[in-house]
């Protein structure tokens, strides 16, 4: 009777490894189907379609850049500790006020990880009176997905979601204007 116990009981076990491999390796399956049709299109080049992001911005809405395809956007990396970046802030408000017209969207995500904290970054937004969209990267994710070493780091998006140029310092309006004038 114990040697049939034991008996079943090491054949349910050898079934049950048998069958965590199998999920094991049809999750790996379909884990790189997916990682392969991203690779095949999204990347960090001139021209390759800006990985996508799910982020809440700085009012609790849920921004997710895949959502702006058919507009030109202005996606910028900051951080309320790097001077540059408050310095270009106030332009791209100023930006952001003369586009009534909404064909060029801001997302300035804030580094929210390596930041002050929630209460410097909305006392920050408050000061300059930011009205756009600022997504919130408080795990870094985003930030370590489009490389981001430097700040502020701004992708210029095409309206087909591409990236059109990748400017590593400060902007002013005009280099906002004379960006997004010259892409699709």
């Amino acid at each position: 009777m114990i040697k049939k116990a034991l008996f079943a009981i090491l054949l349910l076990a050898a079934i049950a490894i048998i069958a965590t491999n199998f999920i094991a390796k049809e999750n790996e399956s379909t884990q790189s189907k997916v990682e392969s049709n991203q690779s095949d299109t999204t990347g960090l080049t001139l021209g390759a379609e800006a990985p996508d992001f799910t982020l809440t911005d700085q009012n609790g809405e849920t921004v997710r850049l895949s959502d702006y395809r058919g507009k030109k956007v202005i996606l910028n990396f900051w951080a309320t500790w790097c001077p540059p970046c408050r310095a270009e802030m106030p332009h791209m408000q100023q930006f952001h006020e003369n586009n009534p017209d909404g064909d060029v969207e801001i997302l300035a995500i804030n580094l929210t990880a390596q930041d002050k904290g929630d209460e410097a970054i909305r006392s920050f937004i408050d000061e300059v009176g930011l009205t756009f969209q600022i997504p919130m990267d408080e795990s870094g994710e985003v930030a370590q997905a489009y490389q981001v070493r430097t700040v502020p780091t701004t992708y210029i998006l095409n309206t087909k979601g591409e990236i059109a140029q990748k400017i590593v310092g400060p902007m002013d309006e005009q280099i906002m204007i004379d960006q997004t004038e010259s892409i699709d």
